[in-house]
């Protein structure tokens, strides 16, 4: 009896498991209700009345200012997930030799893939020309709303780049979190930006960064 009742548990058990790891299909999501602002470009509109852009001409994507994607289909408007790599490999060498680079959210549709900070570019900034980049003003490239992108040109991505790098590391010298570029606003880095110059990267000067205390 006893080793019936501990096979018929064994067996229950595995069941138990079975339906546990057997993976339920997600429901799509509700499509979300919009008007048509204008045409060229196209523009749509909430109604909460943030307004959604499309990013590239015949392709059914658009993009808020905040950064959200939007999937137009014959199934309606529906938010698109985004896909945030985790940077386990960054700075690392690839199998080819080539150092991995940051990976920047992204979006698949259609069986491509879309970073985002592109996508919102393209909608809501403008085309970047031959030589120029985009910047993320506070350094997070995971954020990707609007006013946290632009396009400079590869120097002046690169000392800013110095400059978030110098923060960081006063951030930490000096105790002091303000001057952490995460915690201010975007108006303020461009302050800091448009002033503070970069002589030597490595060294801190504490009369600049105490000055950029105030702003």
């Amino acid at each position: 009896m006893k080793s019936n009742c501990k096979s018929l548990c064994i067996a229950e058990r595995h069941l138990r498991n079975r339906r546990r790891k057997q993976k339920t299909p997600r429901r799509p999501l509700p499509p979300v209700p919009f008007t048509v602002v204008s045409e060229e470009p196209r523009i749509l509109q909430l109604r909460n009345g943030s307004l959604l852009k499309q990013a590239i001409p015949g392709v059914e994507l658009y993009l808020s200012q905040g950064g959200r994607v939007y999937s137009l289909t014959k199934y309606g408007l529906r938010q698109i997930s985004i896909q945030y790599n985790r940077k386990k490999n960054y700075g690392r060498k690839s199998p080819n030799g080539v150092p991995n680079g940051p990976r920047y959210p992204y979006v698949i549709f259609g069986g491509k893939k879309y970073d985002v900070h592109l996508l919102v570019v393209l909608a809501w900034i403008g085309v970047r020309k031959d030589g120029e980049e985009i910047d993320h003003i506070n350094g997070n490239i995971d954020d990707c709303r609007s006013i946290n992108l632009r396009i400079v040109s590869r120097e002046e991505n690169r000392r800013c780049a110095q400059i978030l790098r110098r923060l960081r590391k006063a951030t930490y010298d000096l105790h002091d979190p303000s001057l952490n570029p995460r915690n201010m606003s975007q108006e303020r880095l461009l302050k800091i930006f448009a002033t503070l110059t970069v002589a030597d990267p490595a060294k801190i000067m504490e009369d600049d960064l105490k000055y950029h205390r105030e702003i």
